[in-house]
């Protein structure tokens, strides 16, 4: 039998392979994968894995709300997702150090979307904002100057053809808005170079003394979490963003070349990202998650 972190890399290959990427799916943007019974956002990690946008129930939640599974429907699989650290002391050279060693526990529960189902009707959606003129929104703009004053962070706009976090700096670099392609694109870049700011020393310390190389696994690993940060940031603010990544076949093998043969890079990189976009609310967004 396969392991869960199988089940769901296969899940996510298997929607890469169809040239979707599971984590820039518009309705994920949209913050609309819903639980039906509490209303809240699915994790980023089921949110990816869900097929479809809207609401889902598991067998006896649609039975408590008086609805019915259509008969032959097919279930969706998600996953509750902890992880457990542990300290182990490691002996090297005479020398007694401390290392953390993260597992996760999975629980595995099947849902169903609830057009799978008869006497129930949508209670929690809500209408996604579209890609605008470039113009500033004032939600993310809370969020992102609250974040960058409180870790005392540069944020630089210049006209170059260039996005950065400069840890050394500690500044975040990209072109003014007006030289993108939407208001939402704009935003869709500044929270990813956000959330790689999130992997400093200092904050949640994802980054290893040396400089990873590009294309590395370390460098691909960091890359993945920004870009699941980024979408899961969007997600909360309710923004919407057509990217250009879901016609690049070679950004895509990129990922596939990646993801298989790491079992756990998925799973890690979305527990990771969650880990950033909370640290960045600086509120914890799990109550709100399922």
């Amino acid at each position: 039998m396969k392991s869960i972190y199988e089940q769901i890399t296969n899940a996510i290959i298997n929607q890469l392979e169809q040239g979707l990427i599971p984590w820039c799916k518009p309705w994920v943007c949209n913050g609309q994968i819903l639980s039906y019974t509490t209303g809240r956002q699915y994790s980023l990690l089921n949110r990816m894995l869900l097929a479809e946008p809207g609401e889902y129930a598991s067998f006896l939640e649609v039975q408590k709300a008086g609805g019915h599974v259509r008969k032959g429907a097919k279930a969706s699989r998600i996953y509750f997702c902890k992880p457990l650290v542990k300290e182990l002391e490691v002996e090297k050279d005479g020398v007694i150090t401390k290392e953390r060693k993260i597992n996760f526990i999975f629980r595995a529960y099947c849902v169903f979307h609830i057009s799978n189902c008869t006497d129930l009707k949508p209670r929690w959606q809500r209408e996604p904002k579209e890609e605008s003129d470039n113009r500033i929104d004032e939600n993310a703009e809370r969020i992102v100057q609250n974040y960058i004053e409180r870790e005392k962070i540069k944020l630089t706009h210049k006209m170059e053809d260039i996005a950065f976090f400069s840890p050394s700096r500690n500044m975040v670099q990209l072109p003014p808005i007006n030289m993108f392609k939407s208001t939402n694109s704009y935003y869709e870049t500044l929270f990813h170079e956000l959330g790689h700011s999130t992997g400093a020393p200092n904050r949640l310390n994802r980054f290893s003394d040396a400089p990873e190389p590009f294309g590395s696994a370390s460098y691909s690993k960091e890359e993945l979490v920004a870009e699941m940060c980024s979408s899961f940031a969007l997600a909360q603010l309710g923004l919407s963003t057509k990217t250009t990544h879901n016609s690049n076949a070679a950004y895509i093998k990129n990922w596939l070349d990646h993801i298989r043969g790491n079992a756990q890079l998925v799973v890690s990189a979305a527990a990771k990202a969650e880990k950033a976009i909370n640290y960045i609310w600086g509120a914890a967004l799990e109550q709100n998650q399922g």
